[in-house]
């Protein structure tokens, strides 16, 4: 059987995601980042009321006709409102009140003179200059009027967002629970950190690597912790958090070594393998598979190669069950500054530093076991197969890593 393409990979998991949201209330404050779950329309208008924009004398246009620094108006002065309080009388023609930023503009007044255009009069005021209706007047609903639908369900709550409802009065909102993923590593020799290192033992880094970008996508992780290399073991742990887990994500045990156990845990579960080796490098054999209806994109052992698959697999269908394209990573094309002179018989990808559209080789280390110098990169070169080398100058196709950016 012939590798699948990424493409054709990506495509078949996308096809198989059976996944109905789950909807719950929560406060703003705990809503950030969270998916909207329903249509809201503006209960109020906002403002509530006309108000004033600036501190000033609110009164009738008409009392201010003939009013300039050399023929001053004078006003009396019959009351004070500020923000937060109500002017409960009418205001006359002759006659102003002062006003503050935000304060309801009082009955009988159509306009608000700042301050600075008077000569600050308590009890009477001299103007300087003669407004027209409505010169610096806010009008009720100017910002939203009742009835405005302010957001469509699907969208995702950020600060503005939530700042806007907050005005409406809104204290909780309906948002898509976080679906979960069940993250399990394989292989006898992981320990995790904190436990001595035996001879022939490694820590289990991909653990950390994985669950904290699916949390970063907007997931739960039911589990984190690694499973020794026998299909039996990886099995009882799936079993036991399936009807919680949305998808399921493990690394190592995909090869076609010994303790590559994946393919028999696919046949304890009683599942349906979708495909197992793409036509990649690094993270070549990567499989995927249906266990009980749920996806599980099983990516390699090796750290660096289990991230390119995650970041390749795992995140468009994370994107999917949130209903979140904006985790996405950015696809754009670079120029390189720096020579990769090894020859991809694959297609291959290899870390990068991208910027200002330059593409840079900060390290010469590009093992799939290999973490470290990912830490120098913000991004995959996506080399075509058969390329013989890349040379300074060269376009190239480059997806920019969202969470390294």
């Amino acid at each position: 059987m012939m590798n699948l393409s990424l493409e054709e990979a990506q495509a078949l998991l996308l096809e198989k995601i059976k996944y109905i949201p789950k909807y719950e209330e929560k406060l703003l404050q705990e809503a950030n980042g969270c998916i909207l779950g329903e249509d809201i329309y503006a209960p109020i208008n906002n403002p509530p009321f006309d108000r004033s924009p600036l501190d000033g004398y609110a009164f009738a246009a008409k009392s201010s006709e003939g009013a300039s620094k050399e023929t001053p108006v004078q006003l009396k002065v019959i009351g004070e409102v500020c923000a937060g309080d109500y002017f409960e009388g009418m205001v006359g023609v002759g006659e102003a009140v002062r006003i503050m930023t935000g304060a309801p503009i009082p009955k009988g007044c159509d306009c608000v003179l700042r301050q600075e255009d008077t000569d600050y009069g308590e009890e009477a005021v001299a103007i300087y200059k003669a407004l027209k209706a409505f010169d610096n007047y806010c009008f009720t609903g100017e910002d939203i009027k009742e009835g405005t639908m302010l957001l469509q369900k699907g969208e995702k709550l950020n600060a503005i967002t939530l700042g806007i409802l907050s005005s409406m009065g809104i204290q909780k909102v309906k948002v898509a629970m976080k679906p979960k993923m069940l993250l399990i590593c394989t292989g006898d020799e992981l320990v995790e950190a904190g436990s001595s290192l035996l001879p022939g033992k490694i820590y289990n880094s991909n653990g950390m690597m994985m669950s904290i970008l699916g949390k970063t996508l907007g997931m739960e992780i039911l589990w984190q912790k690694h499973v020794g290399d026998t299909a039996e073991a990886v099995a009882e742990a799936i079993k036991a958090y399936i009807n919680e887990a949305d998808l399921i994500v493990t690394t190592g045990g995909v090869s076609v070594g010994k303790k590559d156990i994946m393919h028999d845990v696919i046949k304890l579960l009683d599942g349906e393998r979708l495909f197992w080796r793409l036509a990649i490098q690094p993270g070549t054999p990567v499989l995927g598979s249906i266990i009980y209806d749920k996806l599980m994109i099983s990516l390699s052992g090796n750290p660096f190669a289990a991230l390119v698959n995650f970041e390749l697999l795992v995140r468009p269908v994370c994107s999917v069950l949130l209903g979140d394209k904006e985790i996405l990573n950015k696809h754009v094309t670079g120029q390189m500054v720096s020579e990769f002179k090894k020859m991809s018989k694959k297609r291959r990808f290899i870390r990068a530093m991208y910027e200002d559209g330059k593409v840079y080789l900060n390290h010469q280390n590009h093992a799939s076991g290999a973490l470290y110098t990912m830490s120098l990169c913000n991004c995959l070169i996506d080399i075509p197969a058969g390329t013989e080398s890349l040379k300074i100058d060269d376009k190239v196709k480059v997806i920019l890593l969202r969470d390294c950016m």
